[in-house]
Order: C-alpha cells, then structure tokens, then sequence
C-alpha cells in the first residue's frame, strides 16, 4: 500500500502541479469563473493522459481539489463538462470511491508540489500530521493481520502487539499535534467547507474524514462487536458506509480480519484458559493493554476535539464523514469496555495528553 501512495503522489498525469498553487487564491477570491476553468482544463486532459490505478488516482486527487472548491463556493461541480462521467471512469479505474478521499488529499499528496484549499500554515499541518498518521498505521495493521492466526502463548505474537503499538503511538501524538495547533473555529468555519458531500453517479459522497482512515481496519482487527453484542448491528452498519473509502488493499484486509474473532477477545478467552499463563501469555496481554492505552489516548482526544468542533458549528451538522459525535460516543464506550475486559484495573483517565 505504501508503495502505492508514493507512486500516486509522484504521479500528475493532469500536469497538475502547474497550475494547484492557484487554488488558494482563488479559493479566497471566491473566483468560480477561474475555478470553473481550471476544473474544466484538467477533466480535459483525463481522456488522453489516464491510463492506470496510479494515474487514475492522481487525477482524481486533483480533480478532489478544484471540484470540491466549486462546490464550497455554491457551484455544483456537474455544470463542469464530462466531470461526473470522468469521475465515474476513474473510480472504476482506480478500483476506489470516485471522488477525493483521505488518503488522496493527504497520504497521496506530493510533499514537493503539495495541493492545497487554503493559504493557511494549519491546513499545511494538518495535511502533514495526517500523512504522517496514516503512513505509521500501515506496519501497524500488517502486524495485526499476522497475529489473527497465532495462539495467545506464541512467542511471536507479543512484538507483532508491540509493533502495532508503536505505529498507534504516533498516529495519536499526530492528532494531538492538530488538536494543540487547529482551533475549532479554523477548521469548523476555513478548512471544513472545503469537505462537502458530493453525488456521484446517485450516490452522495462523503468527503475525506477521519471515519475512512487507518483506525477504522485497526477497530476491525482489535475490538469489534462480536455476535450478541447489542452494538453489532450498529458497527456493521458503520462499517458498510465507511469501507468503500479505503483503498482496495485495505478493504481486502478488512475481509480477511472478518474472518476472524476480533484479536482483543479471542486472545483473552485464550488465556483464560490457562491455569497458570506462562511468561509468553504474560508478554502477550502486557503488549495488549499497551496497544489498548495507545487507542484510547487517540479516541478520547478525537472524541473530545470532534464535540469542540461540532459546538461551534450550528445543530444539526455533520462532521466531512457525514456523522454526528454519537458515533465517536459509540466508538469510545465499545473502546473502554474492550480495555476494561482486559484488566480489572479502573481505566485511566487518557483523556489529557
């Protein structure tokens, strides 16, 4: 996957890197006619220029940018010739959702020509914190599809923990970062217009937002509802809205995990079983309540940080991912609950930095 997004980010069949840095300017103009012309010079270029899943996905990168601005700016971007049509070429292409996403806006955006919406130094950031996260979640979600074969006492399996828990660590100091430097009123009211929904072939599409990033593979693999937990039918629907946002490796890995009991449980019904845990059982729940410590000091946060935003923003909206905080809510109880089945110990406040 990682190869992937470096191929992405160096691809720009649309010669788009010429032109992206006018994007922030007449996104603070409000110029729709330059918008409208920069849209229509790139969905041009697609036909003749777009060949592959790398290609395709660079184009719809750039194609994210200018059209997600006209619509920020009250001009539906299907007044842009062939713009829908292309759209819905290069998701098939690309075997992805046909529109921007998180990780074409961030994981797949060039560090030397990078796109932006705005001029501002905590979109700059935020764009980075986010590649940064996302780039330390893929060892982390590979580790963890090892471990979903190997018995709780394998000797193996307590640095397979250890490696997702390092790559956790630094994706939640990464939300941190946005957290200390993004103020709720930058994002809610100079970067967030930026992520509206769109329709694409009858669908509405959400724009990229933290529900389609790594984290969510990570839940599948550790801590989902299991059958006749009241929450299933919730998760699983949460799931179906979100999965067709990741890339394609990713939604395969999220089948085989779902094949799988989900790590967390399995593993402690494991070594319950023992009488008397031997020293590898004992490695593997230490790494697993270190790995646990690292999701919650990322998902208190996140859920605190999503209320500041949602509270300055008028009732009834919705976050870029199209949910209200009542799914975090979910996200950190089911979190807490899976922590606290792992230990008597009370859960710690992680809520503070």
């Amino acid at each position: 996957m990682r190869e992937l997004d470096l191929l992405v980010s160096g691809s720009d069949p649309l010669d788009a890197a010429r032109d992206a840095p006018r994007l922030p300017a007449l996104n603070r103009a409000g110029d729709t006619s330059g918008l409208d012309a920069l849209a229509r010079l790139w969905t041009g270029r697609v036909p003749g220029r777009v060949h592959d899943a790398v290609t395709a996905s660079a184009a719809l990168r750039d194609l994210g940018f200018v059209l997600a601005s006209l619509e920020r700016h009250g001009v539906d971007y299907r007044t842009v010739p062939s713009a829908e049509e292309t759209l819905l070429k290069l998701g098939a292409l690309a075997e992805e959702v046909p529109r921007d996403s998180v990780y074409t806006y961030a994981l797949r955006n060039p560090r030397d020509a990078e796109r932006s919406f705005t001029e501002l130094p905590e979109e700059a950031l935020f764009i980075r914190e986010v590649r940064t996260a996302g780039n330390a979640l893929r060892p982390a979600v590979d580790a963890l599809l090892e471990a979903l074969a190997l018995p709780v006492d394998d000797p193996a399996l307590a640095e397979l923990l250890a490696e997702a828990t390092r790559g956790f660590t630094v994706f939640a100091q990464s939300l941190l970062s946005v957290k200390r430097t993004v103020t709720p009123e930058t994002f809610s009211f100079e970067m967030r217009p930026y992520f509206p929904p769109m329709t694409v072939g009858g669908q509405v599409l959400y724009a990229p937002g933290g529900a389609q990033m790594t984290p969510l593979l990570v839940d599948i693999l550790l801590i989902r509802p299991e059958p006749g937990d009241s929450r299933e039918e919730w998760y699983e629907g949460y799931l179906d809205e979100n999965l067709l946002y990741l890339p394609a490796a990713y939604r395969a890995a999220s089948d085989r995990a779902r094949r799988h009991r989900p790590l967390l449980p399995r593993l402690v019904d494991e070594a319950a079983r023992h009488r008397s845990p031997g020293p590898e059982v004992r490695r593997t729940l230490a790494e697993l309540r270190s790995l646990m410590r690292e999701l919650l000091r990322f998902r208190l946060p996140h859920l605190q940080l999503a209320k500041a935003n949602m509270n300055v923003r008028p009732d009834g909206s919705l976050g870029s991912g199209g949910y209200t905080t009542d799914s975090l809510d979910r996200l950190a109880e089911l979190t807490l609950d899976r922590h606290q089945s792992l230990s008597e110990e009370p859960t710690p406040d992680l809520a503070q930095p």
